[in-house]
């Protein structure tokens, strides 16, 4: 197993992925437009916009999410592992970092959803969507916990599910590590744990199975590197990756989800990591789609709310939403949004908690963005 990580060199092929995943999330939920309360009438799936061209987005756009964990896992393995492991990362340090990352944009998106379904629920009688936006409800979101099955069901900017796992992630991630060479036994043991909580618990299951499913992706990488340097890891990688998608393939229309996420996802990071450190800087010019992931992650459904209320106040009925011109207007809107979002909320307010007196005697942390 890995005894140190590979420098803290930016991976802007794993930056581009975790964007396009994000905006993946947005095609899945196209489908919010039809619906009325918390169920689709009258939906037609193969209407959608571009159908042809992106009908696995639509139909599997979902498991991005499971995506996002393998990602995060394999990240904070190469990250900060280690450096847990042998004490330059204290637990402050570790949990300022985190919550300046995850909770100023939360904040601001959970109270834009909040008006916005007040807003919405005086003109249409009913929330969109997800409706479970009451005070107990709004107590779970601000403690960043609607996920966690204290749950009655979706609430207010739902897509947060995913980083309400993430935070009980992070901090079992943090103990594994303190285990130093244990880690990856346990990181096995974690993975296992998941598999048993999922389906039934699907949140949590998900999360801890793809997770560390990424972190075990992570040594396999760098123990490939130590062994045969650069270009035999990408070949190996490369070679496990392709046999793994083509067995999906194999299985034709049937996608198992659990070939997915136990081995397509992790061959996928390692693939496209090991490319990262053997050319540097490939996908460069894509990066830029990585840093607003979280922006465009949390910011889609509000703006659908925004989109939905402005077509139904100018006479449309929901079919409009079948077209490929509105479609091309909400990415018009969504993409600049995020990049002025990233640039001008996420930035300035991680700057400003992580120099805080909240982060007092904090280390400074590696390049790559997570």
């Amino acid at each position: 197993m890995p005894a140190a990580s590979p420098s803290a060199e930016r991976l802007y092929t794993l930056d581009t992925l975790r964007g396009l995943a994000a905006l993946s999330v947005v095609f899945w939920h196209w489908q919010h437009f039809f619906y009325i309360g918390d169920s689709p009438a009258a939906f037609e799936s193969a209407r959608q916009p571009f159908f042809t061209m992106l009908t696995p987005l639509y139909q599997y756009g979902g498991l991005a999410v499971q995506l996002f964990f393998s990602i995060s896992g394999f990240v904070f393995f190469w990250l900060f592992a280690q450096r847990v492991a042998a004490g330059s990362i204290s637990v402050r340090s570790f949990v300022v970092d985190r919550f300046s990352r995850l909770y100023p944009l939360h904040l601001l998106t959970f109270g834009g959803v909040a008006g916005l379904q007040g807003i919405y629920c005086i003109v249409h009688g009913s929330d969109f969507v997800y409706l479970y936006n009451d005070t107990y409800h709004a107590l779970l979101n601000l403690l960043l916990a609607p996920a966690w099955g204290l749950e009655k069901g979706w609430s207010y900017n739902a897509p947060i599910w995913s980083v309400s796992v993430e935070v009980l992630l992070y901090a079992l991630f943090f103990i594994i590590c303190l285990a130093g060479r244990w880690r990856w036994l346990l990181a096995v043991i974690a993975c296992g744990a998941g598999l048993m909580l999922y389906p039934g618990s699907y949140k949590v299951g998900s999360g801890l199975l793809c997770f560390f499913a990424g972190g075990l992706a992570y040594a396999v990488l760098w123990q490939l590197r130590r062994w045969g340097g650069s270009g035999f890891a990408l070949l190996m990688c490369g070679c496990v990756t392709a046999g793994a998608w083509a067995s999906q393939l194999w299985l034709r229309d049937t996608l198992d989800v659990y070939l997915v996420m136990c081995l397509c996802f992790p061959a996928t990071l390692t693939l496209l990591a090991a490319a990262g450190l053997h050319w540097h800087g490939l996908l460069r010019s894509t990066g830029w789609i990585g840093d607003i992931s979280y922006s465009s992650y949390l910011l889609h459904f509000p703006l659908q709310i925004v989109f939905a209320l402005v077509f139904d106040r100018l006479g449309f009925d929901r079919e409009v939403f079948y077209q490929p011109w509105v479609m091309l207007s909400f990415f018009t809107v969504l993409v600049p949004m995020s990049l002025v979002c990233h640039q001008w909320v996420e930035r300035p307010a991680q700057r400003w908690l992580r120099h805080s007196r909240l982060a007092r005697g904090r280390r400074p942390e590696g390049r790559a963005v997570v």
